[in-house]
């Protein structure tokens, strides 16, 4: 087909139809479509991928501990600078499955029970094998001691009468103990002693979950033994039905709306989901927000920039702990605000937990800096210790990321003790835990083929679209134009000059156009004189003229 029998005005109309239409699919109809089968993807009603995945993660947690190991215990004994070193990481699987699941169709919620298993790795942690020993504070003696000084001292007679007996001879605030034992398989303490004071001791550690039953004269105390592979209460959160800005959203824990921990309501809320989902179309203003029982505390991450992960585009968020002192609206967080506050980049614990412990991140990571300096062997660092997510927005996902948390004990001297008296004043790493995932191929591959491809696609049609209809209608629209605004030509003509002559329309115009007298309609400029010239040759023509 040759050019000039286009037809550019079709052409043209077809092209921007094309561009109005592409517009509307990809800004318009893809979006609504896309958010619908991400919204149906991502409930947690019965039927769902993701209410399969979220009552049993169908692949292990990492779960990593790190140890700090006293080497002068004696000097620290003394008020001496504790100086520590970094063992670990123990690395353990960790399984989070949920059961006795019910669905209230009315609230939108569901219910159910948590348990968590760890699972020692020892052909990851080689060359560790949980065999080593390792000098660390006591916790259960400096525990029960600084707890009592700081809260209830008038107790302190009774304390001490009772911590002699048990720990017999009490003659040091440190022991050295097989790693394992001290995580997770226990360590026995004697409570079979019929004295009051022991017996009243023996009896508050167990009323407090810090020891658990061992036989009928022993208890025994581990750091996660007494949590594993037990029931870690009882979870209302919404299933995201009615709103989906509430998927995962935590209701209640154990049949409470809200914690009986800090004294301000706001501290008490829960906030956000348990940190295995969160609900789709976030944006870079939302922060990830988690609630954890073991802290009693909600904490969230906020975007710092943009990042990728398995070649996939992704937004990155990092967790702050803040300064509380010049933070008023998290004073409740503080024991007797603005004073009494924890550090930079520390949080109390102690009304938590009920023994005097901050929590950081490792290594005291953006922490006050005189923290730092009350210990020797602390080598912080951001790639190894900072708590980062790799999030994917749109789909709610995170790929890569983990909680990161180090348990640090307020030492302080206990006061007219005979053996804990000269203890320096001092903030003391005792360990660190990183709890994380990073999703492999196959888990990666859903997230590309189900959401980026789809994205990729729209990208496609939405750039051809805006590329085919704007260059296409401009250049058929000039086309068009410069077809109908062509001129025909005709021959020029001439008139007469009064006598007997005739001259040339466009010469005498030219003429008497320089003499201001030129008056002929403009459609004769520029017509041939021949032709007309020729028609004066007939006396007819003549004759009129």
């Amino acid at each position: 087909m040759k050019l000039d029998e286009l037809n550019f005005k079709k052409i043209a109309i077809i092209c921007g139809c094309t561009l109005v239409g592409g517009l509307t699919f990809s800004f318009g109809l893809f979006p609504m479509i896309l958010k619908f089968m991400l919204k149906q993807n991502v409930l947690l009603k019965p039927g769902t991928q993701m209410r399969w995945m979220f009552e049993k993660i169908p692949f292990p947690l990492d779960f990593k501990i790190h140890l700090f190991n006293v080497t002068n215990p004696d000097e620290v004994m003394k008020g001496g600078k504790p100086k520590i070193r970094d063992v670990g990481p123990y690395y353990f699987e960790e399984w989070k499955e949920k059961f006795d699941t019910e669905d209230d169709l009315e609230e939108d919620t569901l219910s159910f029970t948590l348990r968590n298993t760890w699972i020692f790795r020892p052909d990851i942690s080689a060359p560790l094998t949980g065999d080593e020993m390792i000098t660390v504070p006591h916790l259960l003696v400096l525990g029960v001691f600084l707890s009592v000084q700081r809260d209830r001292e008038e107790m302190m007679p009774l304390i001490s009468s009772g911590m002699k007996i048990i720990f017999d001879p009490l003659d040091s605030a440190f022991m050295t103990v097989r790693v394992m034992d001290l995580l997770f398989d226990g360590i026995p303490v004697d409570c079979g002693s019929e004295e009051f004071a022991a017996k009243a001791v023996c009896s508050g550690m167990e009323s407090e979950g810090a020891v658990a039953p061992l036989n009928e004269t022993h208890v025994k105390f581990s750091m996660f033994g007494m949590r594993n592979a037990t029931d870690a209460g009882r979870w209302v959160v919404y299933r995201g039905v009615k709103n989906i800005r509430d998927l995962g959203r935590i209701v209640s824990y154990n049949g409470e709306p809200e914690m009986d921990v800090y004294d301000g309501d706001e501290c008490n809320q829960y906030i956000g989901t348990d940190s295995t989902i969160f609900p789709p179309f976030l944006t870079k203003q939302d922060r990830l927000w988690a609630w954890a029982p073991e802290i009693c505390r909600s904490l969230g991450a906020h975007y710092i920039g943009k990042s990728k992960y398995a070649g996939m585009p992704m937004s990155l968020f990092k967790l702050d702990f803040g300064d509380l002192k010049n933070e008023p609206e998290n004073h409740c967080f503080c024991r007797d605000p603005p004073e009494d506050c924890p550090p930079k980049g520390t949080m109390d614990l102690s009304m938590c937990i009920g023994v005097p412990i901050l929590g950081s991140k490792p290594h005291l990571l953006d922490a006050d800096p005189k923290l730092l300096e009350g210990v020797d062997g602390l080598e912080p660092n951001e790639a190894e210790h900072d708590v980062l997510i790799h999030f994917e927005l749109l789909s709610g996902t995170p790929v890569s990321g983990a909680k990161k948390l180090q348990l640090n004990l307020e030492v302080e001297p206990i006061r007219d003790h005979e053996v804990l008296g000269n203890l320096p004043t001092v903030v003391l790493p005792m360990i660190w835990v990183e709890e994380g995932v990073s999703l492999n191929k196959t888990w990666t591959n859903q997230l590309k083929y189900q959401l980026f491809l789809g994205l990729k696609f729209n990208a496609t049609v939405k750039w051809m679209t805006i590329i085919v209809g704007t260059l296409g209608s401009i250049g058929a629209g000039f086309m068009h134009y410069k077809r109908t605004s062509q001129v025909t030509q005709v021959e020029q003509v001439a008139k007469s000059d009064g006598g007997g002559r005739f001259i040339s329309v466009s010469a005498a115009t030219t003429e008497e156009g320089k003499n201001g007298g030129g008056n002929l309609p403009a459609v004769l400029d520029g017509l041939d004189p021949s032709g007309i010239s020729k028609g004066m040759g007939d006396p007819a023509q003549k004759e009129r003229y």
